[in-house]
């Protein structure tokens, strides 16, 4: 049976690691103030990956990537995503610029990264190093404000990490797949 004092320190340690395996990353530090421009360069080559990491603003916004100026797919609706949920935004060389946009509405209506882009020349992208965590790895963060003119600028209206993961090689791919299939082979021949 154990203690009251052991039981507490369980108790403790329990909420610990609930509380370590889903860390939303930092909110905006000074809200009402424009946040100062970021710009985003891929590290690697590979795919680049968004994870939702939240807010909600009162439009319904969709996440996109725009590389060698063509805006690519968008998806993760800051309305209906969870925690964690991802997208594939596109692939990327190492040294590619990478410009983020939000979809508003779905619609037409975006508002870049790069604050030149946006027909209000605002900056609605604020970025922050995030640490990762159970469910979301780490990268960048960035959180976007999504009326025009910055709105209320608390940047908290859609917020996901971004990531460039590597894409295997075709020699790779025929690695794995000559090595599943050997396996699969023998199952057989069993």
């Amino acid at each position: 049976m154990a203690t009251p004092l052991l039981r507490l320190a369980l108790a403790g340690a329990s909420l610990l690691l609930s509380t370590a395996a889903h860390a939303v990353p930092d909110v905006y530090p000074t809200p009402g103030m424009e946040a100062p421009v970021s710009s985003f360069v891929a590290t690697s080559s590979g795919q680049v990956v968004a994870y939702y990491t939240g807010a909600i603003g009162g439009l319904t916004n969709l996440v996109g990537l725009r590389l060698n100026g063509v805006d690519g797919p968008v998806g993760l609706s800051n309305q209906a995503s969870a925690y964690g949920d991802s997208l594939v935004l596109g692939n990327v060389s190492a040294g590619d610029t990478l410009v983020f946009f939000i979809a508003i509405d779905g619609g037409t209506e975006r508002y870049y990264s790069d604050p030149s882009l946006n027909t209000d020349a605002f900056n609605h992208a604020w970025a922050a190093a995030y640490a990762g965590d159970a469910d979301v790895p780490a990268g960048t963060n960035i959180a976007f404000e999504d009326l025009a003119g910055g709105g209320d600028r608390n940047y908290f209206d859609h917020s996901f990490v971004y990531q460039i993961t590597a894409v295997p090689e075709p020699a790779s791919w025929a690695l794995l797949l000559g090595g599943a299939a050997a396996l699969a082979a023998r199952r057989r021949s069993r």
